[in-house]
């Protein structure tokens, strides 16, 4: 009887565990009106391309606000930029309410320990967006800079 019991566990276990592994298209395929998903930064004036990025439609654990992001998988690099949800096309200030973060090499930065840029939405859809920004980001303790310039994104929303 238990050993019933732990083979049928073990088999939805891994059945729940191959359907999951499926690669989302979506998750860095056009939509049908761009051209091409792209998010690119210079960090601290070296080049910044990560091989995935999107924008989510709410960020995870800051209701009220979507991000922006720019992932590197090989690295575990982001950058991400968290506006409000009732942010349309126009330029926004980033500080500690409009957030820009940058996680590099393990080490955390965010526009909310001091630093201070800008993002530009120039198009903004229910499919995709549009635009560029620059910032800098501090440590936590406020000691560590880092500047991202020339900043630009073109990505799905989902």
């Amino acid at each position: 009887m238990k050993i019933s019991y732990v083979v049928t566990l073990v088999t939805i276990l891994f059945t729940l565990s191959v359907s999951s592994c499926s690669k989302k298209s979506d998750d860095i395929a056009p939509a049908p009106t761009q051209d091409t998903v792209d998010f690119k930064v210079n960090v601290d004036g070296q080049a910044y391309t990560p091989d995935y990025a999107y924008a989510l439609a709410t960020f995870p654990g800051a209701n009220g606000y979507f991000a922006i992001y720019g992932l590197d998988s090989k690295t575990s690099d982001v950058v991400a930029l968290a506006l409000p949800s009732t942010a349309t096309e126009g330029t926004y200030l980033l500080s500690n309410v409009n957030i820009g973060i940058l996680t590099i090499n393990k080490e955390d930065f965010a526009t909310v320990n001091g630093g201070t840029g800008s993002i530009t939405i120039t198009k903004k859809t229910d499919k995709y967006m549009t635009g560029t920004f620059s910032f800098t980001a501090y440590d936590a303790s406020g000691t560590k800079k880092r500047a991202l310039t020339e900043g630009s994104f073109n990505v799905n929303i989902r």
